[in-house]
This record gives C-alpha cells, structure tokens and sequence, in this order.
C-alpha cells in the first residue's frame, strides 16, 4: 500500500492497512521521516508539510485509545474534537502525544524515534549543521559587510534574526559559519555557501581585480596619465610611453584583501588601444614624416594593434 499525502485518512498517510500492528505503523513513519525532514529537503518546501502530516498521523496511530477513538469518529470528527477542546490527553485534544500533553510537535516525535539512529546523530548531538546560501555584491565580498540575516527561512521555524559580519574577501564557493539560537534544545550552525554577483566593470582573479581601459592611438604612443577606478575609489594611472594594445599595467595593492590578513592583491589593467576609424590628409602627412624618420628602426618595432 502506497503512502496517500493528499488522503485525509491517516492510515493512507502512512502507507498502512487499517488492520496494521504498532510495529507496522512504526517502520511506515521511519521511512517517511526520513525521506521528508525539511532539514534534508531544504530547496522542498512542500517536505515540511508532508513531514508534518506524517507525523501527525504517527502521532495518532501510535497511542492505542487515539486510534481507537480515530477508527470510531474518522480525521473529522478528530479534527473538530481538537477545535473544541476535548478528546485523549486532557484539554489539549490530541494536540499531546502518548503519556503527556502539551502541544504537538513533529520535532519532538521525530527526536523521540531518531535520536539513536547513526544516520540521523548530528541533528541531537548539540552541534547541527544546516547548509544555506548568501549572496553578496562583488564590492561587499571585497570591501566586507554586516548582513541581517533571517534564519526563519533557512530552518523553517521562528527564529531570531542575527548580524553576520562578512570578512573582506570571501568568494564563491566559500562558506561562512553562522551559530544560531538554540532551536529545539539544540545548537544550530548554518554554513552558508557565498555566491558574489559579477561585477559590471571589475573581474576577480584570486586576489588580483582584473579591469579594462582604452586608449588612443596618440594617448598609447606619447604616453598619458588616466584616473582608474578601484574598490576603493578613482586612482591615477601613469601609462608610459609607446604602451603597446594587449599591454597589462599592475596597480600594486588596489586588489582583493587576503581574508586570512596577508595583504592585498594588485589591480591589473588590460590596455586596449583604439585604432581610428578613417585619418584625414593632414593625419596621414604626419603619420608619412613619422614613418620617414623612423627609418631604419622598424625591425625592432612591436606592434602597438597585437
């Protein structure tokens, strides 16, 4: 018999004949557990939902007079027993679960049932982890933020917001630790993978900002000074004379800060030198003289177009 998630009966919840003994109800619920605990289908969020009606009906099935009360009065009858207040476990409906009341909780019967289990240790063992992702601009993976961070979302319960702060430097790919507030008795840490959104002027290479410029043919022949953008704003760049196209210029230091404190890496610029679209007569006399007077000296000319 196939689990039935969108049945309202319990026993077709769990995948269970109505005729089923306690040993039967239990490996029905260990299996669906398992397969839907939202901490393991994170980017599921109709999981948390199964998860819940399989425990409620767990929850139900289990306890001899619960189930003896659901067989007589059906889910509907069960559900308008909770709204009004009466049934198994005193007031709370069967709102408590075998033994005790208080409110239900698919957290607790599931800790109940795993907490031995090898595969499942990590979620009790006080040290669990929950793997998210950040993304962040390409100026606040370099330069380091503080983000507001809403764990409710990523743990699927309430849980205060905290501050995060984002060292300087971080990539993608790389993961940073966030300990939460205690959630059901237990430590929570959430390793969130960065992903650093492209830039529109700037490439990372490591820790080096790769960045591209133009210049004119004159500009790249007689030499010039640009004013470059970094991360950390404009800074004057002295291109040398007879600077060839393709030629990369190193800004010592205007790259990416080593989130481990080894310093910076450079910023380096691509030089591309524009060509003129069509010269003029008085261009092209100049250009004659230029060439005349170079005579002699073209074979150990590079060229400036690559």
């Amino acid at each position: 018999m196939q689990p039935s998630y969108a049945s309202k009966d319990y026993y077709d919840v769990l995948g269970v004949r109505r005729s089923a003994n306690d040993q039967d109800i239990k490996k029905a619920y260990y299996k669906l557990a398992k397969q839907y605990h939202p901490d393991t289908n994170k980017d599921d969020p109709e999981a948390a939902k199964v998860f819940q009606e399989v425990s409620k009906a767990y929850e139900t099935l289990r306890d001899p007079e619960k189930r003896r009360m659901y067989d007589h009065l059906g889910r509907d009858g069960m559900d308008r027993m909770e709204q009004e207040g009466g049934g198994p476990g005193g007031a709370s409906g069967f709102g408590g679960f075998a033994g005790y009341g208080g409110p239900f909780s698919p957290q607790d019967i599931f800790e109940q049932f795993f907490r031995n289990d090898p595969g499942f240790g990590s979620f009790f063992s006080g040290n669990m982890f929950v793997e998210s992702s950040m993304r962040l601009s390409f100026m606040e993976a370099a330069k380091g933020t503080r983000k507001r961070v809403d764990l409710s979302r990523v743990l699927g319960m309430q849980i205060p917001p905290v501050e995060v702060d984002i060292p300087a430097g971080v990539d993608s790919g790389q993961q940073i630790q966030v300990a939460a507030p205690l959630v059901e008795k237990q430590r929570v840490n959430v390793l969130f993978r960065i992903e650093v959104e492209p830039h529109p002027q700037f490439q990372r290479q490591g820790l080096d900002i790769i960045y591209t410029t133009t210049l004119r043919l004159a500009e790249a022949l007689m030499g010039t000074v640009l004013q470059v953008p970094t991360i950390d704003g404009n800074v004057e760049l002295t291109v040398p004379q007879l600077t060839l196209n393709g030629e990369v210029l190193r800004m010592r230091g205007k790259g990416i800060a080593d989130p481990r404190g080894r310093g910076r890496g450079d910023q380096l610029v691509n030089i591309r030198v524009i060509k003129p679209a069509k010269l003029t007569e008085r261009q092209r006399q100049l250009l004659q003289e230029f060439d005349e007077e170079g005579q002699g000296t073209s074979s150990k000319a590079k060229s400036w177009f690559g």
